[in-house]
């Protein structure tokens, strides 16, 4: 018993290529790009200029820095996102499966380095990770169409000058590379795609085939009738960033910064399993090539910075996320058939406000701290994805600098994000699904590194 592959084809991939809307789409932007900045939660990121990673917040302050210098670190990123099932659904029948908790630690490293060419010319360069994600969660949880592992990596490779125009002024700008490899798997319900097919008329309708469709709505909101899909890809793209720092007198300074969007054009292969119905569905589930482009978005920072007395520095910084452009996601596949699925996503641009201080207690020693408010880009609950189960964060951060020797600087940070608990009550994301119930969801840090003089 056979159906039409290219009719099924384009059914089962207008429901499949809904899984992938969140994959990248969040984007999920790591902001965790110093160490020395991360115990100010970032407050002052285009203004602080301390030490070489202003490469990333802002280029035009390496004017700032006088002998060549190397800032490295590493952050040790502990997310925990716990699902709890409030009703979810497959067509009318409650969905089995778990509840799940998703917490695979990440480590994310920066390295920077700066180095002056003359009294008003400095060149840098910037390696880190501006976005990625990775939530896994068990395979027969109750939220399996719609996602079981999501993991995003990239790579920032971003060169820059900075040129001293007077005493108050420096301007710099950048290259941005990104390279970025990312994999995604789901659950299939291929007993929803069959009875979609047999109702189309894709299906001969037979005792076999009438059997077989009776069986699979016996068994609807089990597993008996999965399959699965795991689609891998990489692509990279081209940005630019350019900054400007204004020193209003002695002990206060104004930065701001704009980092472009960056286009990726991923590819890569879609692998499938298609369970117990591969003798009927087969033919229609090979395995093929596909693609997506992505924006990752621009981003626009304004920041101040100001010593307030000889051992107090304070600090405030807005920045701002365009995530509206993402407004769609559009998958390509190899083969003629399925067609272009052209996904809505609707996000929205938001904005991150950070305070911090900086308190010297001594030549040695210098204590940070910081909060924020970052804004989730996700506009309601109906297009949440556990793969990104995003809310509203509320960043509380602490930091400790040590001088160690005259040419090497220690650095310490521990941040804590609070994450409004997101609720998803999702029916777009997977045809005949509604995965509906809470996430309780929080991000712990912790990061060390060193900032050498040379």
């Amino acid at each position: 018993m056979k159906c039409s592959s290219q009719n099924l084809g384009i059914t089962a991939f207008a429901s499949i290529s809904l899984f992938a809307s969140n994959l990248f789409a969040a984007g999920f932007a790591i902001q965790e790009q110093s160490i020395s900045g991360l115990g100010n939660a970032y407050a002052g990121g285009a203004a602080s200029a301390e030490d070489a990673s202003t490469v990333y917040f802002n280029p035009a302050g390496m004017s700032l820095i006088e002998k060549p210098q190397l800032h490295a670190g590493i952050h040790f990123i502990m997310p925990e996102a716990e699902f709890t099932n409030l009703g979810s659904t497959t067509l009318t029948a409650p969905t089995q499966g778990s509840d799940a908790i998703s917490e695979e630690e990440a480590l994310v490293p920066n390295l920077y380095y700066v180095a002056p060419m003359n009294d008003d010319l400095v060149w840098g360069i910037g390696i880190s990770a501006p976005f990625g994600l990775t939530t896994d969660f068990e395979d027969d949880w109750v939220g399996r169409y719609v996602a079981r592992r999501t993991e995003l990596k990239t790579v920032l490779v971003n060169p820059s000058l900075a040129f001293r125009v007077n005493d108050k002024l420096s301007i710099g700008g950048g290259l941005d590379y990104v390279k970025a490899d990312a994999v995604l798997s789901n659950a299939i319900d291929m007993g929803l795609v069959f009875l979609n097919q047999f109702q189309l008329g894709g299906i001969p309708v037979n005792a076999q085939s009438s059997a077989l469709a009776g069986d699979i709505q016996a068994n609807m909101g089990g597993p008996k009738y999965d399959g699965g899909l795991r689609l891998e890809g990489d692509g990279d793209g081209w940005g630019f960033n350019v900054g400007a720092l204004y020193e209003m007198n002695e002990d206060w300074r104004l930065g701001v910064h704009y980092r472009s969007k960056v286009e990726l054009g991923l590819s890569g292969q879609a692998d499938f399993t298609v369970g117990a119905l591969e003798s009927v569905l087969g033919d229609a589930f090979a395995d093929q090539g596909g693609g997506v482009d992505i924006n990752l978005p621009d981003t626009l920072s304004i920041s101040v910075f100001g010593n307030v007395t000889e051992k107090l520095s304070l600090m405030a910084d807005v920045t701002n996320t365009s995530w509206s452009e993402f407004q769609e996601l559009r998958i390509e596949f190899e083969n003629p058939s399925p067609p272009a699925n052209v996904i809505p996503e609707l996000w929205q641009d938001v904005s991150k406000y950070s305070l911090g201080a900086s308190y010297k207690f001594n030549d040695r020693l210098m204590g940070r701290f910081g909060l924020a408010y970052d804004e989730s880009p996700v506009p309601n609950d109906e297009v949440r994805s556990p793969r990104i189960p995003d809310e509203d964060r509320k960043w509380i951060s602490l930091g400790l600098s040590v001088a160690a020797t005259k040419q090497l600087d220690l650095h310490f940070a521990y941040l804590s994000i609070i994450v409004d608990d997101p609720m998803i009550d999702n029916t777009s994301h997977s045809a005949g699904q509604r995965l509906y119930g809470k996430i309780d969801a929080s991000v712990s840090l912790l990061s060390m590194g060193l900032s050498r003089r040379f």
